[in-house]
Formats: C-alpha cells, sequence, structure tokens
C-alpha cells in the first residue's frame, strides 16, 4: 500500500532541516508500525511511503493486516498533527492487493522493490483517497469484507480511462468489537484465527 501527505505542500512550508527531522519522526513511526504488523517497507518517495504485505513469503492475512496497519499509521498522524508541529498534517492511505514481481537490481544503493501494474494501481487507490481516510481497490475490499465496515464510493481519476469503485474503511464490523475489554476483542480474535489458522501480528 502507499500513502502521501495530503494537498499538505509541506517542502514549501518548512525549511529543509525542520522537514527532515519531521519526516524522519513520521516515518520512524511508520517504521515501526510496518514491522509489527510483518509489512515489508520498500521506500519513501519524497513525502510518500510506501510498504507491501503478503512478500517477501506469501502471508494469507497481508490485506488485513495492512489495513489494521493503515488504521493505527493514520491515527498517528492525527493524534501528532497540531501538538507542536508547525503545520497541521494530514495523511492520504490507498492499498491494492494484486500481482508483483519483487527483487532486487543494480550494484549500487541496491534495495528491494517490486513492479507491475498492481504498484501503479496502488499508487491510483492512493491519490484517489481522502484526508486522513483509507481507501481500498475492490480486489482489496474482498479480502477483507469479513473484518471491517466499508463505505464505497466511485472516484474519477485522471491516470485511468474509467471510474474507480474504492471502498472507504470506517471501522471494524460491528459484530467483532462488541468485547472491547479485550485486546483483540474475543470475536475477531476467533475468526481471525478461524481464517489464518494463528493469532494477529498486533492489533490497533
Amino acid at each position: 500500500w502507499m500513502g502521501d501527505w495530503a494537498g499538505s505542500g509541506i517542502a514549501e512550508k518548512l525549511a529543509a532541516e525542520d522537514l527532515v527531522h519531521m519526516l524522519h519522526e513520521y516515518f520512524s513511526t511508520f517504521d515501526e508500525i510496518a514491522a509489527r504488523y510483518g509489512l515489508e517497507k520498500l521506500k519513501t518517495i519524497g513525502d510518500s511511503y510506501m510498504c507491501a504485505g503478503g512478500l517477501p513469503e506469501r502471508n494469507p492475512s497481508h490485506p488485513v493486516d495492512a489495513v489494521m496497519a493503515a488504521m493505527e499509521i493514520a491515527r498517528a498522524v492525527t493524534d501528532r498533527s497540531g501538538t507542536g508541529n508547525q503545520i497541521n498534517l494530514a495523511i492520504r492511505i490507498g492499498i491494492h492487493t494484486g500481482h508483483v514481481i519483487a527483487g532486487i537490481v543494480g550494484k549500487q544503493k541496491f534495495a528491494y522493490d517490486i513492479w507491475g501494474e498492481s504498484v501503479n494501481y496502488a499508487s491510483r487507490v492512493e491519490s484517489s483517497s481522502e484526508p486522513n481516510r483509507i481507501a481500498l481497490s475492490g480486489q482489496t475490499y474482498l479480502r477483507i469484507k469479513d473484518f471491517f465496515e466499508c463505505e464505497k464510493q466511485t472516484k474519477t481519476n485522471p491516470k485511468v480511462s474509467h471510474k474507480m469503485e474504492l471502498y472507504f474503511v470506517k471501522g471494524f464490523l460491528p459484530s467483532l468489537i462488541d468485547d472491547s475489554k479485550q485486546i483483540p476483542p474475543a470475536a475477531f480474535l476467533r475468526r481471525y484465527q478461524s481464517y489464518f489458522q494463528k493469532d494477529p501480528p498486533s492489533f490497533p
């Protein structure tokens, strides 16, 4: 999935030193969250953050884990916004599920990376998202709909020739979080274990 700052223009609003310091703080937090949910950080692209689940080893739970990680990241941004920062920030998150080609190329400054149409589509989902919201492609929605409540929207994206059907995450399914005294809630835990034969790596 991919995350980007929504309409902030932070590079124009902050001094270079302040910008680097601020991005370091946010991205370090994102790194910690991504690692806890078993996601692979791929790279930062300017002020964008890109990571992926289900690689380098296959992991059937990765779409659900990615949404939970996205929920934590969005909350981390909103919690920090306006508390000592010079500007208020909002993050735009997009998640897509699909096949990719992964590997390491080059001889200098080499890095693990991924390629393919799924990468391009994830970027389009992210750019069609909204501030402090998590947008999902239809493919991802089908993989997570038994865990999360979503709102369907149709969006126009100039990079595609048709309107995109996106699903915005509203939260966990109410039936899975009624037992709020236990973390993770018992109903959520039972479903996760039933689907994936393991415990969730973390819970937002």
